[in-house]
């Protein structure tokens, strides 16, 4: 997943905030009211204390720590940059997030009509610390971000933070383990567990309906009107999702020492190394398109001269097929599939 460029000046400065308002049943009259109950599960008893819930406590661990949850969080802040798309379809506002993508409500339109009106507040993708604990989060969600250590020891010196998992890379944890965690830290496993299942089933029917996928090599490439490109790996969600379908990474590309990363930079002299069966051209702006078009390199490429090079000119899929969730997926599937096939048939 691309992360968003830092906003200049803000290196010290956190990324993402928002707490949650339930969405099902009654909402909370306005965000600066407070939080909406969740249901029942670890809500406050008679005596105001928190009650457990199933699955609580519970212990979630990350690359700094650990998260310690001793109930169902009432309220939470939003670090991850696309872990709203997982509280949306399970009925929770956050009360502010982070921008994604260049929609105003800063969330993508496979899950806006989920906000029910509200307009959480929107922040750039660096955040205040100080902005974050003084909404005073049950729990802080950080899955897709690129929290450092000293940022997690402030927070987590406020509250349990859900960082990073062990071992991953930032902006790269899968969506099915993004899901899940998250379905754990509100105690909403089963939920989740039926989101991940319509995901799974999708791209399963879509792979099923599509045998021309079947052994084709790939290579999605990020552009700009400034002629660098970046290819993306194995390490990244888009790589991954087609793979599901069938195709395969191109060996140029795979071949490549990437260092870990989700993408490797390619040189205008190395262009030859982006051919495939499919090439799928995805541009770091939607103002980008008109001049990657005309790029003489991409369109000298065997695949662009047989017409197998998918330039995404649609910026709701190119934002949708980097954010690789559970709720964004299904609305990469429809659109980008019928451009696959032509493509690649």
């Amino acid at each position: 997943m691309t992360p968003p460029p830092p906003a200049a000046g803000a290196r010290n400065r956190f990324g993402r905030r928002g707490f949650l308002v339930g969405a099902t049943g009654v909402l909370a009259t306005g965000l600066a009211a407070g939080l909406a109950a969740c249901g029942n599960a670890g809500g406050p008893d008679a005596t105001g204390n928190a009650q457990a819930g199933p699955g609580f406590p519970t212990s979630i661990p990350n690359r700094y720590g650990a998260a310690e949850l001793k109930a169902a969080p009432q309220r939470l802040v939003t670090l991850g940059i696309t872990d709203h798309d997982v509280l949306l379809p399970l009925g929770l506002i956050p009360a502010g997030l982070t921008k994604w993508g260049p929609w105003d409500s800063g969330v993508g339109p496979w899950v806006e009509p989920l906000l029910g009106g509200q307009r959480p507040k929107v922040f750039g993708s660096e955040v205040d610390a100080e902005g974050v604990i003084a909404l005073a989060p049950d729990v802080t969600i950080a899955l897709q971000s690129a929290l450092t250590q000293e940022q997690y020891n402030r927070l987590s010196s406020f509250g349990p933070v859900v960082a990073q998992p062990p071992n991953s890379i930032d902006y790269g944890v899968n969506w099915r383990v993004q899901a899940e965690t998250i379905g754990q830290a509100l105690g909403k496993q089963a939920e989740v567990a039926k989101l991940l299942a319509g995901t799974q089933a999708r791209i399963d029917q879509t792979r099923r309906d599509n045998p021309v996928f079947d052994g084709k090599t790939h290579v999605t490439v990020r552009t700009d009107s400034a002629g660098t490109y970046a290819a993306y790996t194995k390490q990244d969600a888009r790589t991954a999702l087609l793979e599901q379908l069938g195709l395969r990474l191109s060996p140029a590309i795979e071949n490549l020492d990437s260092g870990g990363k989700f993408n490797v930079k390619v040189s205008k002299e190395q262009v030859s190394l982006l051919d495939a069966d499919v090439v799928i051209v995805t541009t770091a702006k939607a103002t980008d398109v008109d001049a990657v078009r005309k790029d003489p390199l991409l369109n000298n490429l065997p695949a662009a001269k047989r017409g197998a090079l998918v330039l995404l000119d649609d910026y709701d899929l190119t934002m949708a097929l980097g954010s690789a969730t559970v709720s964004s997926i299904p609305f990469a599937l429809e659109r980008l599939t019928p451009k696959l096939v032509d493509a690649v048939s």
